[in-house]
């Protein structure tokens, strides 16, 4: 089941203070609209053609499941292609004249102005990588890859169906509701298993995620390379961005703060040639300075936090109580609660979580 989360920042985490958050967003809002003045058009449709799909022990590829429960197959990586690692000039900056050869932001055709609220559950993973593989990342971050199919067996048969992050900015800010059953996975932190392993089950399924990398470590051993993340792209997957080096952002001068937010947001630009959306806290932490750094950056729509849950009784035959309730507000974009998902997290349990998260 979902574990809570033990975090010695979880006070300042909580510690937003809604007059100062309230005003940076008026201030992101306002220069976001000058920004994009004359845009139009929802964020176009996502393609999986062209992208490998996951093998099962045997060679065949998956296919969506249909019909009732059915064993879940061994799953095999996606071979890894090597590509020449590329040399970036640093543009410390989120304005997106200065990544010209990259698609800036676009606001939705039916941009309604006010608060908006959905219950979108947002599921966090780290790694989906086997045990043996995945070195020394904390056990709690680390899912099999069979574990992650048989969660997402679960989901998909109760008839779930999932969007990207952008997607749901998009749904907040025209003030749409999206079909129910809908919810969100992240991805966190731009392991190369997230190509390898996690890709090709997302795409049996028919699932899409929202990846948020590390602009710093792109490129680097054991993480997704530039060719990587032009794939994910082409294959309808989301790059967010995750700051350059992954540090607490509340531990860093505001001098530091562009170049961890906008330049990392730059570097995601340069490499797919897309502009990212959306945001990842790293551990969750943010406070009311933070939220505004954020803000600042015209290109970023939505941020995400993370919101722990009550951990399973020993024992326990059902799902545990004080699910949090899943909860995004046009109005507090830049702190969106989200849940972490964990090895140990059982299929039937997580669809019920779904459920609860979704009733608001």
């Amino acid at each position: 089941m979902l574990r809570r989360r033990k975090s010695r920042r979880r006070g300042r985490r909580y510690g937003v203070v809604a007059a100062a958050l309230g005003l940076a967003v008026v201030l992101a809002v306002a220069g976001w609209a000058t920004m994009h003045a004359g845009s139009s058009g929802p964020t176009p449709v996502p393609s999986t053609a062209g992208v490998p799909m996951a093998t099962i022990a045997g060679g065949s590829p998956t296919a969506s499941p249909t019909g009732g429960p059915s064993p879940t197959p061994a799953v095999t990586a996606t071979p890894v292609f090597a590509t020449p690692a590329p040399s970036y000039p640093l543009v410390d900056s989120c304005n997106p004249k200065s990544v010209r050869s990259a698609i800036p932001v676009t606001a939705p055709a039916s941009e309604k102005a006010g608060s908006f609220t959905l219950h979108v559950p947002i599921l966090m993973y780290h790694r989906i990588v086997p045990s043996a593989e995945a070195g020394d990342s904390i056990p709690g971050l680390v899912v099999p890859p069979d574990t992650f199919a048989a969660q997402l067996d679960a989901i998909k048969q109760a008839g779930w169906h999932t969007i990207t992050m952008a997607t749901l900015a998009n749904d907040l800010q025209a003030h749409v509701r999206p079909p129910d059953k809908t919810f969100v996975i992240t991805i966190d932190d731009g392991w190369d298993d997230g190509y390898t392993y996690a890709l090709p089950i997302l795409q049996s399924h028919g699932f899409v995620a929202t990846y948020f990398v590390i602009a710093g470590r792109i490129d680097q051993a054991g993480f997704l390379t530039s060719g990587h993340l032009q794939a994910l792209v082409a294959a309808g997957e989301e790059i967010g961005d995750h700051t350059m080096d992954h540090v607490d952002l509340a531990e860093q001068p505001a001098a530091k703060l562009p170049y961890e937010i906008d330049a990392a947001a730059a570097r995601i630009a340069q490499v797919t040639g897309r502009w990212p959306e959306s945001f990842a806290y790293p551990s969750g932490v943010v406070d009311n300075r933070v939220a505004a750094a954020v803000a600042a950056c015209g290109e970023l729509r939505i941020a995400v936090t993370e919101e722990p849950v009550a951990p399973e009784a020993p024992g326990a035959t059902e799902p545990p109580t004080g699910v949090p309730v899943a909860l995004e507000t046009w109005a507090d974009r830049f702190v969106v609660p989200r849940v972490r998902i964990t090895p140990n997290t059982k299929p039937a349990y997580l669809e019920s979580d779904l459920r609860l998260l979704a009733a608001g």
